[in-house]
């Protein structure tokens, strides 16, 4: 369970650093994952394949929960 919520706070600190990014540019969002311990790199694959981003979120198969 502790891996899940981790993976949760990575998935809206790096939604918030894309937002952020987006309206403030790029180093804003940058210096926020850096706050929030997250790698940078999350943002940079964000913001290079911004179609794909979506598609690939999304699981192919559902977790038995």
């Amino acid at each position: 369970m502790t891996q899940r919520r981790t993976d949760e706070r990575t998935a809206l600190a790096t939604e918030y650093a894309l937002f952020l990014a987006e309206t403030r540019g790029l180093s804003a969002g940058m210096v926020y994952l850096d706050s929030c311990n997250v790698s940078r790199d999350i943002l940079l694959r964000a913001m290079q394949e911004p179609g794909a981003r979506r598609s690939r979120e999304r699981r192919q198969h559902r977790r038995n929960n």
